[in-house]
């Protein structure tokens, strides 16, 4: 009897090993990024995609209304 219930003591720890680790593994580092962060983000993008110096229009900005 003492077996099983060592056996069983020994499952449930492991178990619940196996569920803390994959929700710390799961926790994403992602920070929050602002819409100023964004915008500078896009623009640099586009710097790096069109170097010749061309001025694109400005993107549109969302959910505002004149």
């Amino acid at each position: 009897m003492n077996v099983i219930v060592i056996v069983s003591v020994v499952l449930v720890v492991v178990v619940i090993a196996a569920v803390v680790i994959m929700l710390v593994r799961a926790r994403p580092t992602r920070t929050h990024l602002t819409v100023a962060d964004l915008q500078a983000r896009l623009a640099e993008e586009d710097e790096r995609l069109h170097p010749d110096g061309v001025e694109h229009t400005a993107p549109q900005e969302l959910g505002r209304s004149a």
